[in-house]
């Protein structure tokens, strides 16, 4: 059987692997603008794209994340978000 292990730290390895930096600022920035967004269309437009990001995100462990990461907080507005589009339509969450 064979086995590999990366040389350096995990940390090392997910910086090399992923530009998490940039993906903590896009993912910032858009949470700015569906807080901001407050006719409809923005607000479709901006959890589109909040969508499109989360799929990038690497889903680390914690421990590899940076301090204050905001996948959890993306995720959380556009779940938010989805039950804001529910009961706007009638629908629940629990159907």
């Amino acid at each position: 059987s064979y086995t590999a292990h990366p040389d350096g730290s995990p940390h090392d390895l997910v910086a090399r692997l992923w530009p998490l930096a940039a993906w903590a600022t896009a993912a910032r920035t858009l949470l700015a603008r569906a807080a901001g967004a407050h006719h409809p269309a923005d607000r479709l437009a901006a959890f589109a794209a909040a969508v499109r990001h989360l799929l990038t995100d690497p889903v680390l462990p914690p421990a590899l994340l940076p301090p204050d990461w905001p996948g959890e907080a993306l995720r959380s507005a556009y779940a938010g978000y989805e039950e804001e589009l529910a009961a706007s339509v009638g629908l629940r969450g629990d159907h």
